[in-house]
């Protein structure tokens, strides 16, 4: 849905939006990121949230997404999230932006 993107590129990296991202991961792409995996380790959870992120900075810029977040929010929340360098506590905020990335009827985009 690259027409529906407001204020970013999916060529724009990850580390232009987000401080304290591994540096593995720091120069991937908005796009890459978007289609990023998983895995084990902290870098998995990175991964993970990441793809989370991007999805919900994407639907808070669209101004047609009624969505709970704001961008502002979702760095904050992103970046605080990346500093504790925990696993557990990456994950619980990437199953928050899920959910709120995939909520009631899903994505709305077609």
């Amino acid at each position: 849905h690259f027409a529906s993107w407001v204020g970013f590129l999916p060529s724009d990296t990850v580390d232009s939006i987000f401080t304290g991202v591994m540096p593995a991961l720091s120069g991937e792409t908005l796009l890459d990121a978007l289609q990023g995996g998983g895995g084990t380790g902290l870098l998995g959870a990175e991964r993970i949230l990441l793809r989370a992120a991007v999805a919900a900075m994407l639907n808070a810029a669209s101004g047609t997404v009624a969505y709970p977040f704001t961008e502002t929010d979702i760095v904050n929340a992103v970046n605080t999230a990346l500093a504790t360098g925990d696993r557990d506590s990456i994950l619980t905020l990437a199953a928050t932006l899920d959910s709120a990335n995939n909520g009631v009827g899903g994505c709305p985009l077609n």
